[in-house]
């Protein structure tokens, strides 16, 4: 059986999710929100792969971050719904366009 493609993996888990399925992983540190301007499918592959500079310069540039407290409450008042995908131990996260 062929193995399929880091890529087609992880885009057959990009889903989405309300806020209160996500606040568990920001409590524990491991939600990580990503901008728009990037492709999140690109961002779980670097990820994954474990491009360190790659991610390294986003995280750096800002592009990938923690959200801070008070983000998380205005979700939690809203109810936002992300899309997400889960690149173990990281949950990433992204506003739909």
């Amino acid at each position: 059986m062929m193995q399929e493609p880091l890529a087609e993996k992880l885009k057959d888990e990009i889903g989405t999710a309300a806020w209160p399925l996500l606040k568990p992983h920001a409590d524990r540190g491991v939600l990580l929100m990503i901008h728009p301007q990037l492709d999140l499918l690109d961002v779980a592959v670097q990820v994954a792969e474990d491009q360190t500079e790659q991610v390294r310069s986003w995280l750096d540039s800002g592009k990938i971050s923690r959200p801070p407290l008070a983000q998380m409450k205005a979700w939690e008042a809203e109810n936002t719904v992300f899309t997400c995908v889960i690149v173990h131990p990281f949950v990433l996260i992204q506003l739909p366009a």
